[in-house]
């Protein structure tokens, strides 16, 4: 994540000392964690930045995307990649970005100074236990004893198999799905088991666990049953979307889609990871009540989850590839 190429490392060793110094507060290294957007190439992607006097130097690597900058002394400037050009602000240990591509239309990027050696290693130790944590929730509820939902929910981001924009996990889930309207258990059980393994707080594929096992073991089904309703519980009354103090906690866009089918609700608009004053992040989607085609719903997601999911695993690897040098 820190990483910056050849060319940026060389302009930042050659900056005039008076530019060095003009900046100070926002020296150093700064990284922000990008949602995927829409078009080509635009998937999930790290931004790093290197601020070093008033010079600023950015990079997206999965991006192939690199941009300059100039800061005033309030910590905010212009910044270009060829005809591309935006705005950067910093302010404290937090910076944003506001740019146009062609390839990957507007951004609002959100990020952080980025963490030191210690910081990594506390972050992935915490994701240790966290992991540690997360299984013995799941061996509880596939025990069919009572467990803290909200908690397996909030522990998913830090397991190795966090799949928060369904890549692995959609595709299982409506295979699994026709295979079992089908009347093909056979078919269906190997892709749910797949499907719980990747995530295990899919309440769809426990639910379907549950039908294909009614008949020939009542028992794992109720458990499974049990564990699709407490999942859709506690999503549900994580909060009522209607502010960002209320809003609902999600760790994948799935629980999002999960929230809108509930209520009825046919997505239009999104805005992505919005920090709040609080610092948590948000996101504000906008959309027409399905009982009525008419009626607008503004529907508010605490979408912190997604942050620190991916700043875990970022420190995670950054750890590994420390213990290698």
């Amino acid at each position: 994540m820190r990483s910056m190429s050849l060319s940026a490392a060389i302009l930042v060793g050659f900056l005039p000392l008076a530019s060095q110094a003009a900046a100070a507060p926002f020296d150093g290294r700064w990284v922000a964690e990008m949602p995927p957007e829409p078009g080509p190439g635009c998937g999930a992607a790290v931004m790093n930045v290197t601020v070093v006097g008033d010079t600023v130097i950015g990079q997206i690597p999965s991006r192939n995307f690199l941009f300059r900058g100039t800061l005033e002394a309030d910590g905010t400037g212009p910044i270009s990649s060829g005809p591309d050009a935006g705005v950067i602000r910093f302010s404290g240990d937090h910076f944003e970005v506001n740019y146009i591509t062609p390839k990957c239309g507007q951004h609002h990027v959100l990020g952080d100074r980025a963490p030191s050696d210690a910081d990594n290693a506390r972050m992935a130790a915490e994701r240790q236990q966290k992991q540690i944590r997360f299984a013995e929730l799941t061996k509880t509820a596939e025990a069919g004893d009572t467990v803290d939902y909200s908690a397996l929910r909030a522990l998913y981001p830090y397991t190795e198999y966090w799949d928060p924009y369904g890549n692995r996990t959609d595709a299982l889930v409506r295979q699994a799905d026709a295979a079992a309207k089908g009347g093909d258990c056979a078919q269906a059980m190997p892709l749910l088991d797949q499907t719980l393994k990747y995530d295990f707080t899919i309440d769809s594929a426990h639910a379907l666990r549950a039908d294909c096992l009614k008949a020939s073991d009542p028992r794992r089904a109720a458990i499974e049953d049990g564990i699709a309703n407490g999942l859709v519980r506690s999503l549900m009354q994580s909060g009522d979307g209607n502010s960002e103090q209320t809003a609902y906690v999600v760790s994948t866009a799935r629980e999002e889609r999960d929230v809108l089918a509930n209520r009825s609700i046919e997505l239009k608009t999104r805005e992505t990871e919005i920090r709040g004053a609080n610092g948590h992040y948000y996101e504000l989607l906008d959309g027409v009540s399905l009982k009525d085609g008419v009626t607008l719903r503004k529907v508010y997601f605490d979408v912190s989850a997604y942050v620190a999911g991916r700043l875990s695993r970022a420190a995670a690897v950054a750890v590994v590839a420390a213990s290698l040098h």
